[in-house]
């Protein structure tokens, strides 16, 4: 018995290690992440110079590196890594971020232990945020993963690898590299379901990374992104559509669906109206292979096409706007519909090497792009247009419903007639729909929306199930209601009651207590906090002389509704009957 227990632990152990590579699916490490705070204090700096902070040895083995701050200010950064005694890397510019984040994008460094940073200013609450996707962080994760692959391929070997899925073809996609494939075990899983616009241009991009890595690295790659992307950006899901290495994989990015037009965080001021495109390296000095540029050719030239966008020409499309944003919030601006990061963006982003390479990869897509499989491409050109919102009432009462409307137009000016409106709100993290509603023979529209909360508000218009045109954003402020009630005569110096209630509940209100005075103006003389209980309260108090009062419950506002003023009650305040005339009088 006592030589069957070790035997059965050492099963247990080989079965615990073995398990997760007992698949015909490639094995994906568990990924690791991780920050490490710089010591406070130790940097050197010329007269004028950048300052240079000492070399750091991570915490684990790295993939990927990028920094994070607490200042508002914009920083500078260059970064540098080695392997444990290699040799030190040149200094990697990793980008601006792209949504106001304080800090950089990831810098892909493929299997580092150490780090040296140099900025044009040290920020406040210097953080550097790591993540490792290869199994690879320490010694035992680095046996561990070996002998799981090993395992996985021998499986593999044995059984053979499962076929693509066909649906990617299904719709003329050329083969990419889908999410299952480079995150089967869920590690990059979106917060939020996506939002989708409209594709009128392609943006092309670069991720800032060494391209010193195998074909067999890309997914690990991804998925690195995509993990700091969620978790240190804080974004929903990776930012860009499509991906791209060196050996002409394309990857699937942003969930949502390939033949959606998904938008993504790749070209502040213009998510809602491109696809992005990002090759896995650095592109400065060196070009995108050829095959690589094919691989963006093809995916652009299907996306376009199914988007109904001419696979040459330019685009007229109005900015967002955004600190990272080429162009302010509601410029139209004309460009390629096959456009750099940076014709839109304030970056060197795709490098300036395949920057020069643009003119080369139009060509490629509008020649068809050597082989470009033909996809379902619309019948009818994609319905374009204009939409408008207003409300008669800017602030509207809580459960009063918001009124609104507009009109909905061609580019030639006349009225959309049918086209299908969707009323939408921003919540805090997407736009979802609360109400539709169908524009009359000349475009016009009216819609009645719930009202519970300050929202900004915006509308949709549809033709054939085709998005053809977004209002701007308008601002509906939602007033709480409050109400409040007391007898309508007291005797001064006894107790008063006043109850009511606010809609919805709130924590805090203000009775404000004012008296007629001679002038017949009244004049607040008292103010008492009240702290309501599920919307409801009573409060007790005296009013200390015989006049006219008037009475208000008032409620400050927040962020969710708008300040508000109950209706005014008037009551007396009267003598005690025992004491009216005589000495008493003249208290």
């Amino acid at each position: 018995m006592r030589r069957l227990l070790p035997l059965a632990v050492v099963l247990g152990v080989l079965a615990w290690v073995a398990a997760p590579a007992l698949s015909v699916e490639p094995y994906t490490p568990k990924v690791a992440e991780f920050e490490l705070t710089p010591a406070a204090g130790v940097h050197a700096r010329a007269a004028g110079g950048p300052v240079v902070l000492p070399v750091m040895r991570a915490p684990k083995r790295f993939d990927l590196v990028g920094l994070k701050w607490k200042d508002a200010r914009a920083v500078e950064a260059r970064i540098r890594v080695r392997r444990e005694g290699g040799r030190w890397s040149a200094w990697l510019d990793p980008g601006e971020a792209e949504s106001g984040e304080r800090g950089t994008p990831p810098l892909l460094t493929g299997g580092t232990d150490e780090v040296q940073v140099r900025l044009n200013r040290l920020p406040r609450g210097l953080k550097l945020h790591f993540v490792n996707a290869t199994g690879t962080a320490d010694r035992g994760a680095r046996l561990l993963t070996k002998v799981r692959h090993t395992v996985n391929t021998a499986v593999i070997t044995a059984f053979g690898a499962p076929a693509v899925a066909a649906k990617r073809q299904a719709s003329g996609a050329p083969p990419m590299v889908t999410r299952d494939q480079w995150d089967p075990a869920g590690q990059c899983k979106p917060r939020n379901a996506p939002d989708v616009g409209r594709v009128q241009a392609a943006i092309v991009h670069h991720t800032v990374t060494s391209n010193l890595y195998t074909a067999q690295d890309g997914p690990s790659m991804v998925l690195a992104i995509c993990r700091y992307h969620r978790n240190s950006n804080g974004w929903s899901d990776i930012g860009y559509n499509f991906l791209v290495d060196r050996y002409g994989t394309i990857y699937e990015g942003r969930e949502g669906g390939i033949d959606k037009a998904v938008v993504g965080a790749q070209a502040q001021g213009f998510n809602a109206t491109t696809t992005g495109i990002s090759n896995l390296g650095t592109y400065m000095t060196e070009g995108v292979p050829e095959v690589a540029l094919q691989a963006n050719a093809r995916v652009i030239a299907w996306k376009l096409g199914i988007s109904g966008v001419p696979l040459t020409g330019t685009a007229s499309i109005r900015s967002g706007g955004g600190s990272q944003s080429k162009y302010a919030a509601g410029k139209t601006v004309t460009i390629p519909v096959v456009s750099a990061h940076r014709d839109v963006g304030n970056t060197d982003c795709p490098g300036n090497a395949l920057y020069d390479q643009m003119p080369h990869l139009r060509d490629l897509v509008a020649n068809g792009t050597a082989g470009v499989p033909s996809g379902p491409q619309p019948t009818t050109p994609v319905p374009s247009g204009a939409i408008t919102i207003a409300a008669p009432n800017a602030t509207v009462a809580y459960g009063a419903g918001a009124q609104i409307g507009g009109r909905v137009t061609r580019n030639d000016g006349s009225g959309y007639g049918g086209a299908q409106i969707k009323v939408q709100v921003r919540t805090a993290s997407r736009w979802q729909t609360v109400t539709t509603t169908t524009a009359g023979d000349d475009g016009g529209w009216l819609a009645t929306m719930p009202s519970t909360r300050t929202r900004q508000v915006r509308a949709l218009a549809y033709v054939n199930g085709q998005r053809a045109a977004t209002s701007s954003p308008l601002k509906i402020a939602v007033q709480a209601v409050v109400t409040a009630k007391a007898a309508r005569r007291v005797v001064y110096g006894r107790p008063l009651t006043i109850t009511g209630n606010v809609r919805p509940a709130k924590g805090r209100l203000v009775l404000e207590i004012a008296r007629q005075g001679r002038d017949q103006k009244y004049h607040v003389v008292a103010r008492v906090r009240i702290t309501p209980k599920r919307g409801a309260f009573r409060v007790v108090t005296r009013l200390r002389r015989p006049a006219l009062h008037r009475l208000r419950i008032r409620f400050a506002g927040d962020k969710t509704n708008a300040a508000a003023t109950s209706a005014d009650v008037v009551l007396r305040a009267i003598r005690p009957k025992a004491s009216r005339g005589g000495a008493a009088a003249k208290a």
